[in-house]
């Protein structure tokens, strides 16, 4: 029931998905709603997103133990695989949740600790990059903030150059913020971290 609500608050936002929607995508019965969830409707929502946050969050950490350029694209790709997957239908839950202050703020309140304990991941492996405290904080802002924004012009255009666009945007910042001379700087190369050969994207046909 979580994962479908989830899925629905990714595709529909939260004040799109009811408690309804959530039965009818998982075969429930409506009693199960309060049984499990005493707090109803808004308890649901903020447990689905706090579930979608570690789902993302336990990609996201696989992700960021690579080399800090590379990283950004395998962050990326994580978005890039679910919109072309869904055609562009769903976005990213945990932002759908922190756009939903106003109506639903327990799944707002759950949003913002899924932002910052991604922030977190991220700052604490720049650190380790070499990146002073103030340069990781910034840049880990900067790479969430990037690409969350980019995957909702992806949807609104139907395509991924925006994304595509982001990860060398964020990719030069951070050769640009490297906190040591001295450190390696890695460059994009022609084969990128979007999961193996584009040629047979069909968003880029």
């Amino acid at each position: 029931m979580i994962r479908c609500a989830a899925d629905l608050i990714a595709r529909d936002g939260v004040a799109g998905t009811s408690i309804g929607d959530v039965l009818a995508a998982a075969g429930a019965a409506r009693g199960s709603v309060y049984y499990y969830f005493p707090g109803g409707r808004s308890e649901l929502m903020a447990e689905a997103v706090r579930h979608a946050g570690e789902e993302f969050g336990a990609e996201l950490n696989r992700a960021r133990r690579l080399p800090v350029v590379r990283a950004i694209g395998a962050i990326a790709a994580i978005w890039r695989s679910r919109l072309l997957v869904t055609d562009f239908a769903a976005g990213c839950p945990i932002a759908a949740g922190a756009q939903a202050r106003g109506s639903d703020p327990e799944a707002a309140a759950a949003a913002e600790e899924v932002f910052l304990q991604w922030n977190h991941l991220l700052s604490a492996r720049l650190r380790e990059e070499d990146f002073d405290d103030r340069r990781a904080e910034e840049l880990a802002d900067s790479i969430l903030s990037g690409i969350e924004g980019a995957v909702v012009l992806c949807r609104a255009r139907r395509s991924v150059e925006p994304l595509d666009g982001m990860v060398a945007h964020l990719r030069e910042l951070a050769g640009r913020r490297t906190a040591s001379p001295s450190a390696d700087r890695e460059r994009p190369e022609a084969s990128d971290d979007f999961g193996g050969d584009r040629a047979g994207d069909p968003s880029l046909g």
